[in-house]
């Protein structure tokens, strides 16, 4: 294993760990490492950005519905600070906003 990918897996481990805790067998949830991590739920899906810079990595949550986005968190500067977001938004209502530009 590379040692860029290190975040990203010891993110995937923390993710399963929320989930299964989160969500104690009551929705079905995967979490997914081909590519970018990401957690899938029946109804939205997590999906994580990972930017590289001077000074370390900041990561950015996706939030997606139906495929589309619905809401971007971040950046964060610690896989604590992901997973704890993604803890807050486990049971939040998905919704979207409609914005329009005049």
């Amino acid at each position: 294993m590379d040692a860029r990918d290190e975040p990203m897996t010891r993110l995937a481990r923390r993710l399963e760990t929320v989930l299964e805790s989160a969500l104690a067998d009551s929705v079905s949830w995967t979490v997914t490492t081909d590519g970018p991590v990401v957690a899938r739920l029946p109804d939205r899906e997590f999906a994580f950005e990972r930017n590289d810079s001077l000074d370390g990595y900041r990561w950015t949550v996706v939030l997606r519905a139906d495929g589309a986005v619905v809401s971007k968190f971040g950046p964060f500067e610690t896989v604590d600070g992901v997973v704890e977001q993604v803890e807050s938004l486990v049971h939040s209502e998905v919704r979207y906003t409609v914005c329009c530009d005049g």
